[in-house]
């Protein structure tokens, strides 16, 4: 099981350990400040980072152009291929996700929750990719029976690193606040935040053009059951 150390900040009170930190911030103006998030160091670790990255390279041509929520491509929003076939990793990736659940809610605030699955793909940012502002509960594919309550993203590259850029920007819920925080999307950290978050991955520049010195990342979306009136009626 993937340990879970973290560092808590709540408003002046800190505590630290080296391997994840979390920033929460007080509820006074909350629609102005930065939302809450956690990160995770050496989630995978180097095993299991350098089979992810054999089989994305090994699966190059089944990666598709990323789509938005009406399966269509928009350009304009968002540039980037996606695979969803994990193979033989699938199982692995999954319940290393789902290990860290109960820790991330908890930090994160968010009301306990029955996990219906993770939605699961792999991402490949190439020279230009990029995704801009959009809330992830909007951009999902549609499902009936369950819907995004938490977001992960797990960053993974060759080395040596062969792009810049691609950092995640957390933005407040107030379109009109002007304030933000980029994450760098740094091998094998995983980001948690709750999927009402507005956020943005910025322009990827990657001089070689080469597939395999991609931005990788690991989509993970914790979904929970829609309560439909029977199901509350019991």
């Amino acid at each position: 099981m993937t340990p879970y150390l973290h560092s808590v900040k709540l408003c002046d009170r800190t505590l630290k350990n080296p391997n994840i930190s979390m920033t929460l911030k007080e509820p006074i103006n909350a629609f102005d400040r930065t939302p809450p998030y956690c990160i995770v160091h050496n989630f995978l670790g180097g095993d299991l980072i350098e089979r992810l990255l054999t089989h994305a390279k090994t699966h190059e041509s089944e990666f598709t152009s990323a789509k938005v929520s009406d399966h269509q491509l928009h350009t304009e929003m968002r540039v980037s291929r996606v695979l969803r076939n994990l193979g033989e990793l699938s199982t692995e990736i999954d319940a290393k996700f789902k290990a860290v659940i109960s820790q991330a809610i908890l930090d994160l605030g968010l009301f306990p929750f029955e996990l219906a699955r993770c939605e699961i793909e792999l991402v490949a940012h190439e020279d230009g990719a990029f995704f801009k502002r959009h809330i992830d509960t909007k951009t999902g594919m549609h499902d009936q029976k369950s819907q995004r309550v938490m977001t992960g993203v797990l960053y993974f590259y060759s080395a040596p690193k062969g792009f810049s850029g691609g950092q995640l920007r957390l933005y407040p819920l107030s379109p009109s606040a002007v304030s933000f925080v980029d994450i760098e999307p740094e091998c094998d950290r995983l980001v948690l935040f709750p999927a009402w978050v507005p956020h943005e991955v910025m322009p990827i520049s990657c001089p070689s053009g080469s597939f395999g010195q991609s931005r990788f990342a690991i989509n993970c979306w914790y979904r929970r059951p829609i309560l439909t009136v029977s199901s509350v009626d019991g």
